[in-house]
């Protein structure tokens, strides 16, 4: 019988917590000085939201097992995104995450929904330990034995909007969702297609990418939706219960 996502997760070692139990607990478990260096990571990556600053906050979490803390925080999320991917048909697919972090939701597609699942992460250290995990990893789109497989699925959660442009919120603004631009005006900011764009020939035919992003506004969505269209993308909106989100097919 398939796991409640809440069960799985709880399972295999999560809780909800809130930021401060978060913090609490990861102050048990770094040295003073690593403390700090854990604070200036987050710090630089909340308030310049870059791929080298992704980067470098990901790879220190990864190298001192914090994920399942950062997981823990993301607790109902999670749940919420699990829920949205169990009615889909997964079983036997073979389905690649992308931003797989530390792996929960590749585990949860595996275990309880039966996919066949490979992850791409940017940090070294994420990857060494999923790889521990049995999962087949991938750096980038480029990897020769990637290219050679083709995908039915490809999840994004909470990864590709991570690295955005949108400092200021105008896209978060309800009046700025009357601009004629705000399609356009979003891409330039998230660039969800086009960072999309090297993964889209690894789709196999009639294979879907399914993107997931922690923002409840409509009218973002309706953004999103229109800026895959007017890039030959076939696509619809998720949500928005359990979660917002896209899922999107290469156009014929």
């Amino acid at each position: 019988m398939m796991a409640s996502p809440e069960d799985y997760f709880r399972r295999n070692g999560l809780k909800p917590m809130p930021w401060g139990e978060v913090l609490h607990a990861i102050e048990t478990r770094l040295a003073p000085s690593a403390l700090e260096t854990f604070r200036r990571l987050h710090r630089n990556f909340i308030g310049y939201p870059v791929e080298h600053t992704c980067r470098a906050f990901y790879d220190f979490a990864g190298k001192h097992d914090l994920l399942d803390l950062l997981a823990s925080f993301r607790f109902e999320r999670l749940c919420r995104i699990a829920a949205s991917l169990s009615p889909l048909p997964l079983r036997g697919c073979s389905v690649l995450e992308l931003g797989a972090g530390g792996g929960h939701l590749s585990g949860y597609l595996r275990e309880e929904l039966g996919a066949d699942v490979s992850v791409a992460d940017w940090c070294t250290e994420n990857l060494r330990a999923l790889e521990t995990e049995g999962f087949e990893i991938f750096m980038d789109a480029k990897d020769a034995a990637l290219r050679r497989k083709r995908l039915d699925f490809i999840l994004c959660a909470d990864s590709l909007g991570e690295v955005n442009a949108d400092e200021d919120s105008w896209l978060r603004e309800p009046e700025n969702a009357e601009d004629p631009e705000y399609a356009d005006r979003l891409e330039q900011r998230y660039g969800f297609v086009g960072k999309l764009a090297p993964w889209k020939p690894l789709l196999s035919r009639g294979g879907s990418v399914l993107l997931f992003e922690p923002i409840g506004l409509p009218f973002f969505w309706e953004g999103v939706l229109a800026s895959f269209r007017e890039s030959a993308w076939k696509a619809e909106i998720l949500g928005p219960d359990p979660a917002w989100g896209i899922v999107a097919s290469p156009g014929v």
